[in-house]
């Protein structure tokens, strides 16, 4: 079935300087160290004079991509019949976040935004394509900003998933301008103002609707819902995370708390429904049954007790309507005891 999923984070410059370690990707602060993670690329950072190689992973990368402003640098701009160059586009990819990081002076500057979303399985590689493209296109690139993103493949094909570098800077000319007014946005460090989460909503709703018309268009009768379970009047807790360190734990064989709390919640959930059958009837209601498991046992005994009942006295009166049995001179007042010597 179709699930629906859509997080989003910022890509700081914080974190450089720290160790690079296997999930690296995730905590070096270049943004050429993201870029070529996610694409499976060999980047080079410039400014940290650092080539980060992700060639290993490029058997888990489908597609890669990346979409300008018409307006844009003509460096980044991919012409049709080169759409499929790898070679170019790997270029163009170097070029494009070192010059991001060499436009950026602050040691804590905000390199990109990085969305993560779930595509739905019951499209084609082509319609997944086609809907990431279309989102960046609608969301972003026509408000002058530079996207660039790779499809993504789990080693089983059931979780196919995209990730979307943005960058913070629209482009203007050859370069890249001001940054917008994070005022009352939503800006990856907490929530700024009080309609701060404003635009996180409607990047969240505008994904579901992009999500939705894809599978219409595809003929498909799956639908997802961008609204939480709480907004959607479900009463179920949301499962966690795993996350990419707690799944490598568990391939060892060993039992990490994430799937612990997995376990935790959904036995909450499955026991839910019981407890609000009790705190509502006092027992439990058993739907379609008519009555609950309780009142139908004590039905079943009493009518168990009658019909026991019943034999017991249609027994008797059959013995009492029987002659005594003859046992020759033995007088009628003989005992059992006596009548069986």
């Amino acid at each position: 079935m179709a699930i629906y999923r859509l997080e989003t984070k910022i890509i700081n410059r914080r974190n450089r300087g720290r160790s690079v370690i296997p999930s690296a990707a995730y905590r070096s602060g270049s943004v050429l160290h993201k870029a070529a993670y996610r694409s499976g690329n060999i980047l080079e950072d410039a400014l940290a004079k650092l080539t980060f190689n992700y060639q290993a992973r490029a058997q888990e990368v489908v597609h890669t991509e990346i979409l300008a402003p018409e307006n844009g640098p003509q460096w980044l701009q991919t012409p049709p019949e080169s759409a499929n160059d790898l070679a170019l586009q790997r270029e163009m990819r170097e070029r494009l976040w070192n010059t991001i990081e060499k436009v950026e002076k602050r040691k804590d500057s905000q390199l990109a935004r990085e969305f993560i979303a779930a595509l739905p399985r019951e499209l084609s590689r082509e319609q997944q394509i086609k809907l990431v493209r279309g989102w960046c296109d609608a969301e972003f690139v026509s408000k002058g900003f530079v996207v660039d993103f790779a499809l993504h493949k789990s080693k089983t094909g059931k979780n196919p998933h995209t990730h979307i570098l943005i960058t913070t800077r629209p482009v203007e000319g050859e370069g890249f301008g001001k940054k917008p007014s994070t005022a009352g946005k939503f800006n990856g460090r907490g929530v700024v103002g009080k309609s701060g989460k404003s635009d996180l909503a409607s990047w969240r709703a505008s994904w579901g609707a992009h999500a939705n018309s894809a599978l219409e268009q595809a003929g498909r009768p799956e639908r997802v819902d961008h609204r939480s379970l709480k907004d959607r009047g479900i009463d179920r807790e949301p499962e966690p995370k795993l996350g990419v360190a707690a799944t490598a734990m568990m391939r060892k064989g060993l039992d990490p708390e994430r799937f612990k709390l997995l376990r935790y919640i959904r036995t909450l959930n499955a026991m839910k429904p019981l407890a609000r059958a009790i705190q509502k009837f006092g027992e439990l209601q058993q739907t379609g049954m008519g009555k609950t498991w309780w009142e139908r046992s004590l039905i079943f005994m009493s009518n168990a007790r009658e019909v026991a009942r019943e034999s017991v006295v249609d027994t008797w009166r059959a013995m009492l309507a029987t002659p005594p049995r003859s046992y020759g001179d033995a007088p009628p007042t003989q005992s059992g005891r006596d009548l069986e010597r």
